[in-house]
């Protein structure tokens, strides 16, 4: 038949001599290494079990994620070990980086002393307008506000000396001295501090005050306005511990305030102080003074030889507070004049 005959010449054209010589080892190899693997495959595990392990595995280890960790007893102990014991754990001693946070505490209580300085210039005024009304409720007001200056004082002395007591601290620990009970020192000091302040007199409290001095000079000025005020001694009366009042370092006058322009001879209106000098001026009047020059001039002030800049006169609102109040007494006084003068 055609297709049998067709059939055996290509199985005869395959299968050349040297085909079948290289072929015959090659096929009993591969016969040799079926047999291998059918015992491999008899003693390896089957794949998909395999599988399902690995899978089992992965499983496990998610469970253990998703579950919280129990803590070992051991791990416990040894936290335990590592805690510290506060109620038996020994001061430290302050080292110079403590030094750099102290000084953040030195500036707090700087602070709060320069807030304190506010209320004064409300005091003075209040002062002032009190002592312009005559009586006996007048003076016992004045008494009252006199007792609220020293104290609101006495606040800023005890500030001010916190301050410096944390100051002392950060030297010593500068110069490398051990300080181990920094609380107990700091109280001990503190406490020094306030003992020393308590013994003082009441000259030697508020005598050199500049804010007690101005308190003084507001009410002094609405019966004796343009005089300057006598040495503030005379205001404070002398104690055990005080020195003479003819002592040249106790004996404090005041300073005659001038509320008119060196420039205009007249008011001042919207008064400008110099930083420099402390002499005022009308604002329109030292404005146009410095109208063609931006450098310094010297201050038109009757002997004064200092030298400032058009900003270094500032805005004074309570000088010009002053002027008003000065401008009502010396329209008072006027009219109590004219009436002296009409009863006579």
């Amino acid at each position: 038949m055609p297709v049998a005959t067709s059939s055996r010449r290509r199985k005869t054209a395959r299968q050349a001599s040297s085909d079948i010589e290289e072929d015959q080892p090659t096929q009993k190899g591969r016969a040799q290494d079926d047999e291998v693997d059918e015992d491999d495959e008899d003693d390896a595990p089957p794949t998909r079990p395999v599988k399902k392990e690995k899978a089992a595995v992965k499983k496990e280890k998610g469970t253990a994620k998703s579950q919280p960790r129990r803590e070992d007893p051991e791990d416990d102990e040894e936290d335990e070990d590592d805690r510290i014991d506060i109620d038996n754990f020994a001061d430290q001693a302050l080292t110079k980086a403590d030094g750099a946070k102290i000084v953040g505490f030195c500036k707090d209580w700087n602070s709060i002393e320069e807030t304190m300085h506010q209320p004064s210039p409300i005091i003075s005024r209040v002062a002032s307008a009190m002592a312009e009304v005559a009586g006996e409720e007048a003076q016992e007001g004045l008494a009252e506000l006199d007792r609220i200056m020293k104290g609101l004082l006495d606040a800023q002395a005890l500030m001010t000396g916190h301050s410096k007591v944390l100051s002392d601290i950060i030297q010593s620990v500068a110069r490398g001295e051990e300080l181990t009970n920094a609380t107990d020192k700091y109280m001990e000091l503190v406490d020094e501090m306030n003992a020393e302040y308590d013994s003082k007199t009441t000259r030697q409290k508020y005598m050199k005050n500049e804010q007690y001095v101005a308190f003084k000079e507001a009410i002094y000025e609405v019966d004796h306005s343009g005089h300057a005020m006598p040495p503030i001694t005379d205001f404070i009366p002398r104690e055990d511990g005080d020195e003479s009042d003819d002592d040249d370092d106790v004996v404090m006058g005041g300073i005659t305030q001038e509320y008119k322009c060196p420039l205009l001879m007249t008011l001042l209106v919207d008064p400008r102080t110099s930083s420099v000098c402390k002499h005022s001026f009308s604002g329109a009047a030292i404005q146009d003074m410095f109208k063609n020059t931006r450098g310094s001039l010297k201050c038109p002030a009757a002997g004064c030889s200092k030298s400032f800049t058009l900003a270094d006169c500032k805005p004074n609102p309570d000088l010009a507070r002053k002027v008003k109040a000065h401008e009502r007494r010396q329209a008072r006084q006027q009219q109590d004049s004219d009436a002296e003068e009409v009863i006579d």
